[in-house]
């Protein structure tokens, strides 16, 4: 919580990068380049240099417990609500990229804090609307996650087999399904590179064209601006179900701030401040030194006077940092400031603020037992 505002972060992982997660048709080199790529691109070109927060390739790579990232988010960050995301990839994880059980885990631990969405991969096949059905009933989920490949390559087209979400035959079932559930909540994988193959791979036109045919239900672009900014804002000023979570842009802000407020003030300017929402994608980088840039974060004047870029005001913040969030999924302020008041967690924040910063620390302390 920051000053009385209820913080949420918008998408959470539990990178299993782990040797033993690969799918065993991926060859060690795809499996380590995918990897490494992920490291380097979200974690250590963006990660705070303050010390103890840049992690080394084998604690980024070693997994994740429930326990440790419940720390991470709630006691080392001053976030209250976490959203998690699973995600498959099967064309190179066995047991999913960030796996859905240790979200589901998440939320029945803390179903105060903690919204889940479910990973639906349409390349899978029908049996993927019973699982979809499963989930819904039996985990309470609040949405459900596409990405836009399985990562398998198609020697027809020299590509990463697509799933595009306006791709009728493909994907609209799925979208069905998830409205007939009741499930209104879309997120879409876009923007930042998911797999080898042309530009439409990781472009936002077929969100555009499904939230056309879809208008009860929402889509997150997922890392929306990180690239086709201009694609990205405009999609928001046309389209009032498309909303902008901005997981790896939010990251910028530390290290490459100029290039956060290009992006979140063409957002802004084009979309208006009620459909963006802070993201960090953890464990890609920790929340607190995001969140405490952010804090102090004032648009550049040279933006505001020769673009015409929104100011970011104390209002603005709270709504990109949780305001948004909570009234996409129906949740009260008020009332999620009261459950997580005084609970373990916020209990173990306060000891954890009488210290000095100790980022990643249950995760360190089981890889050093």
């Amino acid at each position: 919580m920051i000053n009385g505002m209820v913080v949420v972060d918008g998408v959470v992982h539990g990178y299993d990068f782990r040797p033993g997660n690969r799918a065993p048709h991926c060859s060690q080199a795809a499996y380590d380049g995918m990897v490494n790529a992920l490291y380097r691109i979200g974690h250590t070109s963006v990660e705070s240099p303050a010390p103890g927060y840049l992690m080394t390739r084998d604690e980024f790579t070693a997994g994740w417990t429930a326990e440790e990232l419940a720390d991470i988010v709630f006691v080392e960050s001053a976030v209250d609500v976490m959203i998690y995301h699973g995600v498959e990839i099967d064309g190179f994880f066995d047991g999913g990229a960030s796996p859905y059980e240790l979200g589901r885990e998440l939320k029945r631990r803390y179903p105060d804090r903690v919204l889940l969405f479910a990973p639906v991969d349409p390349l899978r096949g029908p049996a993927e609307l019973d699982l979809m059905q499963q989930r819904a009933e039996e985990d309470d989920i609040d949405g459900f996650k596409f990405y836009p490949t399985n990562g398998l390559i198609d020697p027809e087209v020299n590509s990463s087999k697509l799933m595009l979400l306006d791709d009728r035959e493909l994907a609209f079932p799925y979208l069905q399904k998830a409205l007939d559930l009741g499930v209104t909540h879309i997120g879409a994988h876009k923007a930042v590179p998911a797999g080898a193959g042309p530009r439409v791979l990781n472009h936002v036109d077929d969100v555009t064209c499904a939230a056309i045919a879809f208008p009860d239900l929402t889509f997150e672009v997922v890392h929306s601006g990180w690239a086709f900014l201009e694609d990205c804002a405009l999609q928001l000023r046309t389209h009032p179900n498309i909303w902008a979570t901005i997981e790896s842009v939010s990251n910028m802000i530390v290290r490459k701030p100029r290039r956060f407020a290009e992006i979140v003030g063409m957002l802004m300017m084009h979309g208006g401040t009620d459909r963006i929402m802070f993201a960090t994608g953890v464990p890609s980088a920790h929340p607190q030194p995001i969140i405490d840039a952010l804090v102090d974060f004032e648009m550049p004047r040279d933006l505001v006077d020769g673009w015409g870029f929104p100011e970011f005001t104390p209002d603005v913040l709270a709504k990109l940092m949780g305001g948004n969030a909570l009234r996409l999924h129906g949740l009260d302020g008020e009332k999620v400031r009261a459950a997580v008041a005084g609970d373990e967690l916020a209990r173990r924040r306060e000891d954890y603020l009488a210290h000095a910063p100790r980022p990643w620390a249950r995760h360190r302390e089981r890889l050093a037992a």
